[in-house]
C-alpha cells in the first residue's frame, strides 16, 4: 500500500512539473480553486507530490511525507472534489458520492502511514534498528 501510494504521488508530481499540458491543467485547477499565488503553488504541491511520494515508496520520513500528502489532498478535496458532489442529497448518499472522489481514500491510506509507520521493509525501520543496536 505504501510503494503503490507512494510511486503514485510521486509519478503525479513528476507529471505536473515535467509534462507542460499537466503543468497547464494542474495551474488552471489552482486558478478556478481560487487558490492564492497559483503559478507558485502548482510548481510548489508538484514537487511536493513528488517528494513526499518518493519518500512514502522508499519508506523514508513515511510520517512526515504521508502528513504532506494528508494536507495536499485536503485541500483539493474541499477546493475542488466536494464541488463534484450533488447538492439536496441525504447524508448516506451524500456519504457514497465522497467515497466515490479519490481524495478521501488518499486520505485514509496516509492516517495508516502516520499510525503505523513504514512498515517492515522501509528505510525508517533500517534506519532505527541500526541506531536502536548501536546503543
Amino acid at each position: 500500500m505504501r510503494i503503490a501510494l507512494g510511486l503514485f504521488f510521486f509519478a503525479s508530481g513528476f507529471n505536473k512539473v515535467f509534462v507542460p499540458e499537466n503543468q497547464a491543467l494542474m495551474l488552471e485547477t489552482m486558478i478556478q480553486a481560487g487558490i492564492f499565488f497559483p503559478t507558485f503553488m502548482a510548481v510548489f504541491v508538484a514537487l511536493c507530490e513528488m517528494l513526499c511520494g518518493l519518500l512514502v515508496a522508499v519508506g523514508f520520513l513515511t510520517r512526515p511525507g504521508a502528513l504532506v500528502l494528508i494536507i495536499i489532498n485536503t485541500v483539493a478535496l474541499f477546493t475542488v472534489g466536494l464541488h463534484h458532489i450533488p447538492g439536496g442529497l441525504n447524508i448516506l448518499t451524500w456519504y457514497s458520492w465522497l467515497f466515490y472522489l479519490p481524495e478521501p481514500s488518499y486520505i485514509l491510506i496516509c492516517i495508516m502511514l502516520i499510525i503505523q509507520g513504514c512498515g517492515p521493509w522501509g528505510l525508517d525501520r533500517a534506519i532505527s534498528s541500526r541506531f536502536i543496536a548501536s546503543y
